[in-house]
């Protein structure tokens, strides 16, 4: 069962990339207040030094680690997300004229280029499995962060980021014609 896990939540964030409009989808309705367990992973500070994306992939698994990138999407309904290195710019970026309504899918990027990017971001629980929550905090797509925890190799090969905190370092805007996700 484990073995699929991954797998299959790689497959759900890729059918998320180049998707419909969120803000749409929500009817503008406020978003959901996270698990309690998930604002105490919320940091408070800076946790100084981190890795890239690409940088902390390169390392390997090692049981401690900051690691700096964009958020590219959320798997709704659990705390699991997936960074994009800050190298690799979201759709729109720098003043590009590609305007894109979705910046935070990256869908201007090849997949592969994606793939070869980006990193799964799991928090979880006491028993091991990625924790419920309906939103994780300070945590939206484009919003620059550093997560920090255990960089872990899967059975598959797949690098996965285990984090116990979170951080946001920057929000950027975009254009007023282009509605945040949830």
């Amino acid at each position: 069962m484990k073995k699929l896990t991954i797998p299959i939540l790689l497959g759900a964030l890729a059918l998320t990339s180049c998707s419909k409009d969120p803000a749409a989808e929500s009817g503008g309705r406020p978003s959901p207040a996270p698990a309690a367990a998930m604002q105490a992973l919320v940091l408070r500070a800076d946790p100084g030094p981190s890795l890239g994306v690409d940088e902390a992939k390169r390392a390997g698994a090692t049981p401690r680690v900051a690691v700096e990138g964009r958020v590219h999407d959320v798997i709704k309904g659990f705390a699991i997300l997936k960074l994009m290195d800050a190298s690799l710019p979201y759709c729109g970026q720098d003043g590009e004229k590609d305007r894109c309504r979705t910046p935070w899918d990256y869908c201007c990027e090849t997949k592969e280029e994606r793939l070869a990017h980006s990193l799964l971001v799991e928090f979880r629980g006491a028993d091991g499995s990625p924790v419920a929550t309906p939103v994780i905090p300070e945590a939206r797509r484009c919003d620059l962060v550093k997560v920090t925890g255990a960089l872990t190799i899967d059975e598959q090969g797949n690098p996965v980021l285990i984090a116990d905190g979170l951080f946001r370092v920057e929000r950027p805007e975009l254009p007023a014609d282009v509605a945040w996700p949830e």
